[in-house]
């Protein structure tokens, strides 16, 4: 980055690469659906320039220079004098300002001020009029931006502030409501606390700030009486001043929020908001705990629950309970890492906590010597989560792995789950086949129920008409619209006996829940040829390995070629925090290792994301994890490869030539380009 001197106290034009510029800009809203290609074509226009805090960047009433971006620092959208020059927006990294202005032909309404020292990139007007009529994705965004703004701003007063940072306390003049962002916010557990989660998820409504005896709540139906009735009813001893808020910031900070409610430091021990005693259990599974808990005794009781509900605070997928020297050992795995609880646990309590599960699960207590499986239902509020229990003995008494699973998480959008556009639209196309299996496959752990789940559900909302079946072994969330069936085997209740019994059930779409032997392969496989759409999931490291694995199961290879229409397989890596990460150069021995795997270009280095760490992530630079994507469809010279016996490598090379192949490799690479994951993750899914 160099600069150029300017006009004393005034902005200073620098230079910067316009590799770093093309990075910045795509991971910007207005260019965020944006091709890179086409990013990196206009990124050596842009006037890049350093302004001093303290510095109007654009003033009230000048002619609209264009759009400009906040590359670094922090800036604030200012009133005029008239209107008491009080802030109206705040300007962070990856805002933009001017817009307004520049799609509409008219002067700045604001002025743009440094709050520190920044470095602004600005798209000058006509590069703006000419990106605006030939990128469509960029109309588009900034089309739904303008919208927003018009639709939170009455006719009569186009001037009134629509605010993206706390608003002042005093409330709105009668009937305006301000539109505000969540992310300007950082709600403490406390104020959190204020709201019951029954009522937050129920009315669409968050605690924003609280100050004095006022506190801010958003709200995605901000003119729903009943809602606000409601709400002044139950937070009496507060005034409350309501602002609007989008449906996906309320999804987002849901979650978020849940899944980290201390938003502490690293180290810091995490508070735990949901009450042990606000789980409720599944009837039956209250029945049997309750002929137990004399047996058991009410500390257990107690115990247990104040581990399932950490467990379902800190957004775990498994929990681990086992008995080591120093007494019962608790672990957590929180985004693909294993974490120690900090409680200790007396050894004393390990058989009543083991039978006190197995309790509600129902197995057998009595039964020490052998594995046993089972299920736990639990209801928090409108939140259902599901316990998948194991127990293993071992040689200092019975272990405990706990899997967890909860609605919000399972029933994810399919846009969730596959972020690569290739992959999403071939997976939408074959979800509305009239027949044809889909395969997902992939490692124990890496989402295949989760993806299963949503392509079911993707495909009863479009095809509203479709009778939906399931096997599974056990069911791992209740799913309403969809008839369930779980494998028993003590009645030797099969994978096979039930697949046969529902192929007469005249249903549209079929779920096995895994392929597991050669009897239930060849069912599964006959059914997707005779006008059943089949979803399945088996045990394969990548896609052609899916049909050797259907070979070795027993079924021909003509019918698997005539029968799989996609095939996908996935491994699970952590992603990186969109609030703070940031590029670098890889140093070399990593870039060596890139290259070495096809992941970068020796003759250019790329700048790759790094993790940084914030209050959002709980500065550990990472926020849950994403599914890196192998992906085949099966076309003609596909099924022609497969029925005429060609190797699985052969099949491989054709396949990526042709573009019917996305690769590990190329998953990981749009990842990467996308600031998703980092190097060292895109190396664990190649390597």
């Amino acid at each position: 980055m160099t600069s150029d001197p300017g006009p004393p106290g005034g902005p200073r034009r620098i230079t910067v690469d316009p590799a770093q510029v093309a990075d910045f800009l795509a991971s910007t809203p207005l260019f965020l659906e944006c091709d890179r290609a086409t990013i990196d074509k206009i990124a050596p226009h842009v006037f890049a320039a350093e302004v001093k805090a303290g510095t109007v960047i654009v003033r009230a009433g000048t002619t609209n220079p264009g759009i400009g971006f906040l590359y670094s620092g922090q800036a604030t959208v200012k009133g005029t004098a008239a209107e008491g020059g009080e802030p109206i927006e705040a300007v962070v990294v990856g805002d933009s300002f001017g817009d307004t202005g520049a799609f509409l032909g008219t002067a700045q309404p604001w002025d743009v001020v440094a709050e520190q020292d920044c470095v602004v990139l600005l798209l000058g007007s006509e590069l703006i009029a000419q990106i605006a009529s030939r990128v469509a994705p960029f109309s588009f965004a900034a089309a739904r931006r303008l919208a927003r703004r018009v639709i939170t701003t009455p006719p009569a007063t186009r001037t009134r502030r629509v605010t993206t940072m706390p608003p002042p306390i005093n409330p709105a003049p009668e009937g305006v409501i301000p539109f505000v962002r969540v992310a300007a916010y950082e709600p403490t557990a406390q104020i959190l606390s204020m709201i019951p989660a029954k009522m937050v998820q129920q009315h669409r409504l968050l605690p924003l700030q609280l100050v004095d005896r006022k506190l801010t709540v958003g709200m995605v139906d901000p003119f729903n009486s009943s809602s606000r009735s409601e709400l002044q009813r139950l937070l009496a001893s507060v005034d409350v001043t309501v602002v609007a808020i989008s449906q996906d910031d309320f999804n987002e900070a849901y979650v978020r929020l849940r899944l980290d409610s201390s938003r502490g430091a690293r180290g810091q021990r995490i508070a735990e908001t949901i009450a042990p005693e606000s789980l409720v259990f599944d009837l039956i599974d209250q029945e049997r705990e309750a002929k137990a808990v004399n047996v058991i005794g009410d500390e257990v009781v107690i115990l247990s629950s104040r581990i399932i509900a950490h467990a379902i605070e800190r957004g775990a997928s498994d929990v681990h309970i086992e008995l080591d020297v120093t007494g019962v050992r608790v672990r957590f795995r929180v985004q693909g890492q294993l974490h120690d609880w900090d409680h200790a646990v007396p050894a004393g309590y390990a058989k009543g906590l083991v039978a006190r599960l197995k309790i509600l699960a129902g197995l057998d207590i009595t039964e020490r010597r052998l594995p046993q499986d089972g299920r736990i239902g639990i209801k928090l509020g409108r939140r259902e989560v599901d316990l998948r229990i194991s127990t293993l003995p071992s040689s200092r008494g019975e272990k405990i792995a706990l899997r967890v699973f909860e609605a919000a998480a399972t029933m994810r959008p399919l846009e969730s789950i596959f972020h690569d556009p290739r992959v999403l639209t071939a997976m939408r196309a074959a979800i509305n086949r009239p027949y044809g299996a889909i395969v997902i496959a992939g490692p124990t752990g890496s989402g295949k129920t989760s993806s299963l789940y949503a392509a079911l559900g993707e495909r009863r909302r479009t095809r509203a008409d479709t009778n939906l079946l399931t096997v599974e072994d056990p069911i791992e969330y209740r799913l309403s619209g969809i008839t369930q069936v779980q494998v028993n085997h003590a009645v030797d209740l099969t994978f096979a006996k039930v697949l046969r019994a529902m192929l007469r059930q005249d249903p549209d779409a079929v779920m096995v829940g895994e392929v597991r032997d050669s009897e239930t392969a060849q069912l599964a496989v006959e059914a997707a040829m005779t006008g059943h759409l089949l979803f399945t999931s088996l045990h394969a490291n990548n896609s052609t390995g899916v049909i050797q694995r259907l070979e070795n199961l027993g079924c021909s290879r003509p019918l698997i070629a005539q029968a799989l229409a996609l095939v996908l397989v996935q491994r699970l890596v952590r992603r990186l925090c969109q609030r703070c990460a940031t590029v670098e150069t890889p140093p070399p021995v990593m870039l060596e290792n890139l290259v070495g795997h096809g992941l970068a270009d020796p003759k250019a280095p790329p700048m790759l994301p790094k993790p940084v760490g914030c209050a959002e992530c709980n500065h550990t630079g990472y926020a849950g994890r994403v599914a890196v994507i192998e992906m085949l469809q099966m076309g003609d010279a596909q099924r022609a490869q497969v029925m005429t016996g060609a190797s699985m490598a052969e099949l491989e090379r054709k396949s990526l030539d042709s573009g019917a192949l996305v690769s590990f490799r190329q998953s990981a690479l749009f990842m990467m380009e996308q600031r998703l994951i980092t190097p060292s993750e895109a190396l664990l899914t190649v390597t």
